[in-house]
């Protein structure tokens, strides 16, 4: 089966490995094929850091078919995107990542747990309008956060790591393909 991954980011790349891995632990037939993964660089029309959840759902979307439609056609392409967003019913921002996941006919979305984000992080996105991935990096002291551990593996001291929050989006994304009796 060939999995094409809409990244070449080391983190999400790793996250779709691990969620396929779990996935051939299911039963389900089609999980049980020799798994190949190809990734390419994508483009979306959103922009550069995601600050709502209509970008984050939209970045998945078109990672995901880019990848479908200029990579060979694989079993499942899968379009996955993180960032921010905010809910200002409740005065609160939160981190995200999403993934949408594609085999050709049809496709579903899927997240990871919202992880609230300290003012000190909002403050630089919107009212500075810095990247989500250099005040991580300044205020970890750490250099690249985006490609390891991820701003969900600093806030919650490794506990969940952004590879994790995409393994969890992906494998919400792929429930409808591996578990039919209720889709």
């Amino acid at each position: 089966m060939k999995i094409g991954i809409g990244s070449q980011n080391k983190a999400k790349v790793s996250a779709v490995q691990a969620a396929f891995s779990i996935l051939q632990q299911t039963g389900s037939a089609e999980f049980k094929d020799r798994l190949l993964f190809v990734k390419t660089d994508t483009q979306t029309s959103i922009s550069e850091m995601p600050l709502s959840q209509y970008e984050l759902m939209q970045g998945a979307l078109e990672r995901a078919l880019f990848t479908y439609n200029n990579f060979s056609k694989p079993d499942f392409a899968i379009g996955l995107e993180g960032g921010v967003y905010m809910d200002k019913t409740h005065n609160a921002v939160f981190l995200q990542s999403w993934a949408y996941a594609f085999n050709g006919s049809r496709g579903y979305f899927g997240s990871s747990a919202a992880l609230p984000l300290p003012d000190k992080i909002t403050d630089a996105l919107f009212g500075q309008g810095r990247e989500l991935s250099a005040v991580i990096d300044t205020l970890s002291g750490k250099k690249d956060v985006r490609s390891h551990e991820g701003t969900f593996g600093i806030l919650t001291q490794n506990i969940i790591t952004r590879g994790q929050s995409f393994e969890t989006a992906i494998i919400a994304a792929m429930t409808p393909f591996f578990n039919p009796v209720f889709y």
